[in-house]
C-alpha cells in the first residue's frame, strides 16, 4: 500500500509542480505560498484517514511559551490555538507528528536556512523532552521501539526484567539520542528542485557541517531526518524505518538515496503513526525490496578530557562509486546453521540460552561447536542481543523455518514479510525461475 500511495502523489507532483514552475508571478512570498499549498496537498494525500491528523502551518510551542521559527507544514493531532486574523497555528510540540519546510530549490544556502529553521523545532523538543514537564506521560508512546533499536544497532540490551542496564557513556548517550528521535517531531526538508547530482548534494551537506564543527545543535538529534533536493535525498537512520548496525562504534548515521523521495517522506511518516496507533500489515505491501544507503556520515559518542560530545566522520566518494551502488535490493531471512537453528528455537519457546548452562556446552561441544562462535554468528542475526551470560530475543514475532530444500532460516515476521518471501520463492521454483536474489 505505501508504495502505491507514493507513486499515486509523486504523479500528482509531477502533474502539478510545472504549473508553479511556469506561474508568471515573480512576488517571492507568492511563490513560496504556492510551494507550501502543494507540500500541504500532498501531505494530506498522504495521512491515513480516521486518525484526525491535520496538516497546518504555523509555530512549535513547549509546557514554557517556547515558540519555534515559523514552519511551511506540520502535521498535527489533537488541538492548537488558531493566530487572530490568520491562517496560523501555535501546536504543541508533543501532539507535532512531522515538520516540513519546504524549498522551491535547494541549494547550499537554502538548506542551510531550513537546516536553521527546523533546529528551533529541536532546541523546543530538547528542552520539553529532557525536562520534567508534567506533560510529558503520552500513553500512546512506548519506550519499546527505541530499546529495540538500540540491541539490533549494538547487540546489547538496554533493559531487562529488572529495569535499565548500566552502560557505558558511549552506549548511553546512543540510547539516549534514539529516545529523542522516537517521540520527536519528524523533521524534514523538502526542495522541489536541487542539486545536479547526488554527490553535490553530499558535498555540500558536509561542507556545512565542516563549517560548524564544534558548534551546538549540530549532534545527530538536531539533524532532519530527511533533506529532499529534487530527485536525490539525505536519509538518517534512526531504527525508524532506516536501521544501521554500528561499526566499530561508529553509528552510520546519514546516507544517500536516488530511491523516490516521496516513498522515503511516507516511511517516515507512517513508520511514526504506526508504533503511535498500529496499521496492520496491509500498509506496508509485500515489503520485500530494501533501500541500500549510500553512507555519508557516522557519528560517535565520545568524552575526551572530561568534555562529552559526538566525533563524527564523513565518507566520500565520487559520481561513479555512488552509480555502483545499487538503490535498493530483495529483502531475505536470515540463513542458519542447525546449530544456530536450534538455539534460536530454545529462545522462541521462551527457553533460556546460557553461556554458563553445563548442558548446552556439552552439547555444543558434541557437535564441535564454541558458544562464542554461534553467540556471534546468532548476534549477526538482529534478531537477539546479548543480556550478561545469556541471549535475549528482541524481536516482535521472532519465526523459523525449514525449507523445501532443507536450508533452516529465521527472521522478524510480525508483518508478514516472511510469509510473502516464502511464497514469492516457492512460485519462483514451481515456473521454473531460479530464484535469484531469494536464496
Amino acid at each position: 500500500m505505501i508504495r502505491t500511495v507514493a507513486e499515486l502523489i509523486s504523479g500528482i507532483l509531477r502533474d502539478e509542480l510545472p504549473k508553479l514552475d511556469n506561474a508568471p508571478v515573480k512576488h517571492a512570498p507568492t511563490i513560496g505560498d504556492m510551494y507550501e499549498g502543494l507540500s500541504s496537498d500532498l501531505l494530506n494525500r498522504a495521512l491515513p484517514d480516521g486518525l484526525g491528523l491535520r496538516v497546518v502551518s504555523g509555530f512549535a510551542r513547549d509546557g514554557q511559551g517556547r515558540l519555534s521559527g515559523q514552519l511551511d507544514c506540520m502535521v498535527v493531532r489533537g488541538e492548537g490555538e488558531k493566530l487572530p486574523y490568520a491562517e496560523s497555528y501555535v501546536w504543541h510540540v508533543k501532539d507535532i507528528i512531522a515538520v516540513v519546510e519546504v524549498k522551491k530549490n535547494l541549494h547550499s544556502a537554502e538548506l542551510r536556512d531550513a537546516f536553521a529553521q527546523l533546529k528551533s523545532v529541536s532546541v523546543i523538543e530538547h528542552s520539553y523532552y529532557q525536562g520534567d514537564d508534567e506533560e510529558l506521560d503520552d500513553p500512546d508512546r512506548s519506550m519499546a521501539p527505541s530499546a529495540r533499536t538500540f540491541a539490533e544497532m549494538t547487540g546489547r540490551v538496554a533493559w531487562n526484567a529488572e529495569g535499565p542496564v548500566a552502560l557505558p557513556y558511549e552506549e548511553e548517550a546512543l540510547f539516549g539520542a534514539l529516545l529523542l528521535e522516537q517521540v520527536s517531531a519528524i523533521r524534514v526538508i523538502l526542495g522541489m528542485h536541487g542539486f545536479k547530482s547526488e554527490r553535490a548534494f553530499r558535498s555540500a551537506m558536509v561542507d556545512y557541517l565542516e563549517r560548524n564543527i564544534g558548534d551546538n545543535g549540530f549532534g545527530p538529534t538536531y539533524f532532519p531526518q530527511l533533506i529532499i533536493s529534487g530527485g536525490y535525498s539525505l536519509v538518517k537512520a534512526n531504527g525508524r524505518p532506516f536501521m544501521a548496525a554500528l561499526l566499530d562504534g561508529w553509528w552510520p548515521f546519514y546516507f544517500s538515496t536516488p530511491e523516490n523521495p516521496l516513498r522515503l517522506l511516507l516511511e517516515f511518516i507512517w513508520t511514526r503513526l504506526d508504533e503511535m496507533y498500529g496499521f496492520g500489515h496491509a500498509a506496508w505491501g509485500e515489503d520485500l525490496d530494501i533501500e541500500v544507503g549510500r553512507a555519508l556520515l557516522s557519528f560517535r559518542a565520545a568524552c575526551v578530557d572530561g568534555r562529552k560530545g559526538w566525533e563524527v566522520r564523513a565518507h566520500e566518494a565520487g559520481d561513479e562509486a555512488l552509480s555502483a551502488i545499487p538503490v535498493v535490493e530483495q529483502w531475505s531471512p536470515e540463513f542458519l546453521g542447525k546449530v544456530e537453528f536450534v538455539l534460536l528455537s530454545r529462545l522462541c519457546q521462551g527457553e533460556e540460552v546460557r553461556c554458563d548452562d553445563p548442558k548446552m556446552i556439552s552439547w555444543l561441544e558434541s557437535h564441535g561447536v564454541e558458544f562464542n562462535d554461534v553467540r556471534a554468528r546468532l548476534l549477526e542475526t538482529r534478531l537477539v542481543a546479548s543480556a550478561g551470560k545469556s541471549l535475549k530475543l528482541i524481536t516482535k514475532k521472532c519465526q523459523l523455518v525449514i525449507l523445501p530444500t532443507g536450508e533452516y532460516v529465521a527472521a522478524e515476521n510480525s508483518t508478514g514479510r516472511l510469509d510473502r518471501w516464502i511464497s514469492r520463492r516457492i512460485a519462483a521454483q514451481r515456473n521454473g525461475v531460479s530464484g535469484e536474489g531469494l536464496v
